[in-house]
């Protein structure tokens, strides 16, 4: 009896532990018109409160009683993460739960972020999710939490158009802060999760998937025939992955996180004569919101809903040319390696690719095996001192593996723009190949070839860019921004000041700046500050 006691004990140790996460969401506002860009900030934390480097990506979604309204994946890095997306324009008006997750952790109201959403747009409303009020019974509610652990100074009342620093201090430790400076336009409403609460809550219980550790991992099913696939990411950077069914039929992709929306080549790897292709399955759960409090309604607001609503028609907020983008997690496939490149403008053009390689790129050789073109490339020995011919070689067009060297033998080679060769092992997925050829066109051509049927190209909703706003405006003369500033994770040192530049909109009005975060030690701070633009 003692020795079977000590066997279940060491393998009780053996089991792994299931991580306990939850998600903090900051947002650069509370409230927002349908259509506008919604930037957002994670901590990750584990149970005692400090940041968890466990999950390497989370799932948000904005969810009210009619389910949910969009989806967004962000990248996290040491319990870190940073992106944004965009309501979708035909959103109905009424409150909405930001949630965020993992794949260790589930969706819980108690670490969600309520916002309000307004659509001048149409008259679409959240079923039962609206209250109508006269002008005389309405007034903004908004109670900020205390300030603690941290100070922002500006002056009370400032002039328009002029640029001043915000000053952050007064963090004891080395802290991580998400910032916003807006315009306090009346139309928000605080409620919902606050530092507190989120820290007196508990973790929700996720589903039992594995753990994401260097990033998401898709999951396909194939449909007919096949056992593994490829998966490539077309255009730069180059993305590729080998997946293999699970004891469930499950083709499992473990990326490090594909950025930004892509098309996905996936292409089945099916026995001589089987033909299957790939399906992609969705990592989001759709959680229930819950119960969420009306949206107050007035015509007190008609006139913040209009400013709002012209900010947003000017577009003078373009996320393309005004944000910075910040660090992110890498996952390039050939990172390190120096290729040989050939960029063909340089040479006298040839029509097909098979010529391209017989005239200039002339480590590439097309050769007919059993009735198949076959790609090979000459290497060489260890001591570079033998050139032998190696079949064994990744051949892409635009990032994208063809196992049908063929589709290459007669492309038209003047849509090519370059040839780039790395003639040094690598692995992939458990396979090994002696060299890579990555041929690159001048518009991504490879997704309008004639795939077979193994093959399948998917758009692709990959994880959002991590950005920060810096205030920056399109046309100073018609400054209309609500947002002033947006930056996700500030680094503030230990008894340091941190001067931000905040420039000032050409309007007047009250603004608020807000600093919202946790200390080394998983304390978390707090601070508000409010002053008028005159």
């Amino acid at each position: 009896m003692k020795r079977i006691s000590i066997c279940a004990l060491l393998l009780l140790l053996l089991v792994p532990t299931r991580a306990q996460e939850r998600i903090y969401v900051a947002t650069d506002r509370q409230a927002y018109l349908s259509g506008e860009e919604v930037f957002c900030s994670l901590f990750c934390v584990d149970e005692n409160g400090r940041r968890s480097d466990f999950s390497a990506v989370a799932y948000a979604e904005l969810v009210s009683a009619d389910g949910t309204a969009t989806e967004a994946k962000i990248g996290l890095f040491n319990g870190r993460g940073a992106g944004s997306f965009r309501i979708p324009a035909s959103t109905p008006t009424g409150k909405y739960r930001l949630m965020a997750y993992t794949s260790r952790s589930g969706a819980s109201p108690e670490s969600s972020r309520i916002l309000s959403v307004y659509n001048p747009f149409s008259t679409d409303r959240v079923k039962d999710g609206v209250s109508l009020v006269s002008e005389s019974r309405w007034k903004p509610v908004f109670a900020p939490e205390v300030s603690n652990g941290v100070q922002l100074s500006l002056p009370a009342r400032l002039q328009q158009g002029r640029t001043v620093n915000l000053v952050v201090d007064g963090t004891r430790q080395p802290a991580q802060l998400a910032i916003s400076v807006y315009h306090e336009d009346g139309l928000e409403e605080a409620d919902g999760v606050s530092l507190s609460s989120f820290l007196n809550g508990k973790a929700a219980r996720g589903e039992n998937r594995p753990a994401e550790y260097e990033g998401e991992i898709l999951y396909a099913t194939v449909e007919g025939e096949g056992t593994a696939a490829f998966l490539s990411t077309a255009g730069d950077p180059s993305l590729v992955y080998l997946g293999r069914s699970d004891e469930n039929g499950h083709i499992r992709f473990y990326t490090g996180n594909i950025y930004g929306d892509r098309e996905l080549v996936c292409e089945v790897l099916a026995g001589e004569g089987k033909s299957g292709y790939i399906q992609i399955g969705s990592p989001f759960t759709h959680p229930e919101a819950g119960s969420l409090p009306p949206l107050v309604l007035s015509p007190a607001q008609r006139n913040a809903l209009v400013s709002r609503k012209a900010a947003l028609l000017s577009g003078n907020m373009s996320l393309d040319t005004l944000v910075r983008f910040l660090p992110k997690r890498e996952d390039l496939l050939l990172e390190g390696f120096t290729p040989l490149r050939y960029h063909l403008d340089d040479y006298n053009r040839f029509p097909t690719v098979r010529e391209v390689c017989t005239e200039i790129a002339r480590e590439l050789l097309f050769s007919r095996i059993q009735d198949r073109w076959v790609m090979r490339m000459v290497v060489q020995d260890g001591n570079e001192e033998r050139n032998y011919l190696q079949d064994n070689i990744l051949v892409m067009m635009d990032g994208v593996v063809l196992t049908d060297h063929g589709m290459l033998a007669d492309f038209d080679a003047m849509l090519l723009d370059d040839i780039y060769l790395y003639r040094q092992a690598i692995a992939l997925g458990g396979l090994s190949f002696n060299g890579v050829v990555n041929f690159v066109t001048k518009k991504n051509y490879v997704t309008s070839l004639l795939f077979p049927d193994n093959v399948r190209v998917l758009d692709y909703k990959g994880v959002s860019y991590p950005v920060a706003y810096p205030g920056g405006v399109v046309n100073p003369e018609k400054d209309l921004r609500q947002l002033l500033y947006w930056h996700p994770a500030l680094e503030v040192k230990a008894g340091a000041s941190l001067y931000i530049p905040i420039t000032l909109p050409a309007y007047e009005g009250r603004f608020r700046a807000v600093a919202e975060g946790w200390l080394e030690d998983g304390t978390p701070v707090r601070a508000e500050f409010c002053f008028e633009v005159q």
